[in-house]
């Protein structure tokens, strides 16, 4: 098993991942010792390695899908003249399913925002989006968008936020950043719906309305 094609390319399930990961993209050919000695000599696992912290967290309780979803805008100005210009990236995650969209976004204006969440809502409508306080949420615009499809808005009270979507956002900035340094480039725009969609734990087609429960 060449574990170097299964780490390096984005589309994998196993990309850019620890040693339980590869230990599953491998079906289990290769030993998680094994595992851990390649990825040990990779720069781009050990200098991005994330710090596990545990913090205590409000669970988010749903009963279907669609119910709620959450959204966040990853910044990525530093990073915009190497991607087209697009400083930002919006995404928007269904809470039980974990299906999530992606928008490369080269402003946070209220059009922008309301043109990008056009393009989600044309796929799915939530009953309800929960996100952060940022303007770029809370303005007018966005607001009478929300309210013309009818759907419930509300926003986290406490430190943890919106933290379904924000710790997705975590695990994919740090499988971007060990995608840069292992293809020595700063341009994510071409590979990030592959990005996202192996960042996802639950795969985006195994929950459906009739077999959540089971899941």
């Amino acid at each position: 098993m060449d574990l170097g094609k299964v780490y390096q390319e984005p589309e994998h399930p196993g990309s850019f991942g620890g040693v339980e990961a590869l230990f599953k993209a491998t079906d289990g050919k290769v030993s998680r010792k094994d595992i851990k000695k390649w990825l040990s000599a990779k720069d781009s696992y050990t200098l991005h390695k994330p710090i596990k912290k545990k913090f205590k967290k409000n669970r988010v309780f749903v009963s279907r899908m669609n119910q709620q979803y959450q959204a966040d805008l990853v910044d990525m100005q530093s990073l915009s003249k190497f991607n087209d210009g697009y400083r930002y990236l919006l995404t928007c995650i269904c809470v039980l399913s974990k299906y999530t969209w992606d928008i490369p976004l080269p402003d946070k204006n209220a059009k922008t925002v309301v043109s990008s969440f056009e393009q989600i809502f044309s796929e799915r409508v939530p009953l309800k989006l929960q996100t952060d306080a940022g303007k770029e949420f809370t303005n007018k615009l966005f607001q009478n968008y929300l309210k013309k499809k009818r759907i419930g808005f509300f926003m986290a009270s406490n430190n943890t936020k919106a933290s379904i979507v924000e710790r997705f956002n975590s695990t994919l900035k740090t499988k971007m950043w060990k995608f840069f340094t292992e293809k020595n480039t700063k341009r994510y725009i071409d590979v990030v719906d592959k990005l996202v969609y192996t960042t996802i734990i639950l795969g985006i087609v195994a929950c459906t309305n009739d077999n959540w429960k089971v899941l």
